[in-house]
């Protein structure tokens, strides 16, 4: 997967032509952060655990408005300041770099007005529109196309269980969809479901409805600021 921008920094590496900032564009699912962690092992002959010229950053999911904040950029900083530790390139990866605040944003823009030798920086993103201008040309954006999907036996089984949910009566499916709630994977179900349906019936006009609802859910169930109760149970009402 991905072969042709695997060959294309390895003609970089091989020819000491490497930029010190790249953009990974795509959308969600389309292996951005995997083909970072390639080009880590690439660069450092290390993958993303303990590497000692690795600096990963990500929005922490255990707060509620899912950012990046201008402490972590400044971390950043500090670390892409010092030596390589055990290779030729020290690397910063920077998961879902939209997410940075203004303030965060800023501080990034420093970094790559003056990026330090040995140092690349990764942004991983799949709203590149949402960050500012100034970072972006600052940036070589590598564009990855969605991944053609694949059913899964988890797939097939997700959408099994859906379809038996929708046979419910109303009082099961709402009390289904409290259970639900209290799991901490409800999330990651909704966009199972969401993959199973387009992938059997993005092609009948007649499942457009339920698709809707379904991608409707799974944009609300991913955003903090939503009750996630209601909204599941509003779905399972209507299912």
């Amino acid at each position: 997967m991905f072969e042709k921008q695997k060959k294309y920094f390895e003609n970089l590496l091989n020819k000491g032509s490497l930029g010190h900032a790249y953009l990974f564009a795509g959308q969600n699912a389309a292996g951005k952060r995997a083909f970072a962690e390639d080009i880590c092992t690439l660069l450092t002959n290390k993958g993303f655990e303990n590497n000692p010229d690795l600096k990963f950053i990500r929005p922490d999911t255990e707060k509620d408005d899912y950012k990046i904040y201008i402490e972590e950029i400044r971390s950043l900083k500090s670390f892409m300041a010092l030596k390589p530790y055990s290779s030729e390139y020290k690397l910063a990866v920077i998961d879902s770099a939209d997410a940075m605040t203004p303030e965060a944003a800023n501080a990034m823009l420093k970094i790559l007005e003056e990026p330090p030798k040995r140092s690349i920086l990764i942004l991983i993103s799949s709203k590149q529109g949402v960050l500012p201008k100034t970072i972006l040309s600052r940036c070589e954006t590598v564009v990855f196309p969605p991944v053609k999907e694949v059913e899964t036996d988890e797939m097939a089984k997700a959408l099994s269980e859906l379809r038996k949910v929708a046979r419910y009566g109303m009082a099961e499916r709402i009390q289904y969809a409290k259970k639900l709630h209290e799991k901490d994977d409800y999330a990651e179900l909704v966009n199972l479901w969401l993959r199973s349906l387009h992938f059997q019936l993005a092609d009948k006009p007649a499942s457009a409805p339920i698709l809707r609802r379904l991608l409707n859910l799974s944009r609300i169930v991913s955003q903090p600021q939503y009750n996630h109760r209601i909204a599941l149970e509003n779905f399972f009402v209507n299912l």
